[in-house]
């Protein structure tokens, strides 16, 4: 008998159990045994959803990568923002969902380090080139409109961004160790996160060179 968090269907609750397990033992210390322990299911159930653990981990990613992908096409339409505010809305989106969503954003950084799943590599090299265009564009249109001085490698401005994310992500205990704050879960949620997010408006707009038109 399985329990789950209200609205949750029963395909992603064993979703959500197999990621905290591949963040915390890893892809191939976790067996298929472990997801149906986690989960209360019966084995047959994971076969039956996803066919292979494999299969699994490749819903995982389109499940939670999805959002982030759609959100910045819902961005670039949104006429109401300018440049800069497009930019840094993605950014806090991004923030924010590594906030939320810290065993998935474990298990890209484990993925990355051992290069072994292939079909998930593509799906982040597809989901990477999405985010360069997205980049791009924004950064193409602030300096056409002259709120971008700099002339800005898109591609790495986005290696710039999402690297500072990721490594703030494993870097948490050393921030609070240098501040002697006590890490804990409201500490996290609350003020670390909303720091690195204060970092990054800061450095976007000094490699961007931005400057206000009002």
């Amino acid at each position: 008998m399985f329990n789950f968090a209200s609205g949750m269907t029963k395909k992603e609750f064993i979703l959500e159990k197999a990621e905290e397990l591949f963040a915390d033992k890893g892809f191939d210390a976790t067996s298929v045994r472990d997801i149906a322990k986690a989960a209360k299911i019966n084995i047959a159930m994971i076969s039956y959803y996803f066919g292979s653990k494999e299969k699994l981990m490749g819903e995982m990613f389109r499940m939670r990568m999805s959002v982030g992908l759609n959100s910045v096409k819902e961005i670039i339409e949104d006429e109401s923002l300018g440049p800069i505010g497009k930019i840094e809305k993605a950014i806090a989106g991004y923030v924010d969902r590594v906030k939320n969503n810290r065993s998935f954003y474990k298990v890209i950084l484990a993925e990355q380090a051992t290069n072994k799943n292939k079909s998930v590599l593509r799906f982040l090299s597809k989901s990477k080139e999405i985010y360069a265009r997205f980049f791009d564009q924004v950064i193409t249109e602030g300096e056409r409109s002259g709120v971008f001085k700099n002339k800005v490698d898109p591609v790495l401005f986005h290696t710039t961004i999402t690297g500072t994310i990721m490594q703030s992500l494993i870097n948490k205990h050393l921030y609070a160790e240098h501040y002697g704050a006590k890490v804990t879960r409201e500490w996290i949620q609350d003020v670390y996160f909303e720091k690195v997010k204060e970092h990054l408006k800061f450095i976007t707009k000094s490699i961007l060179g931005y400057e206000s038109k009002n």
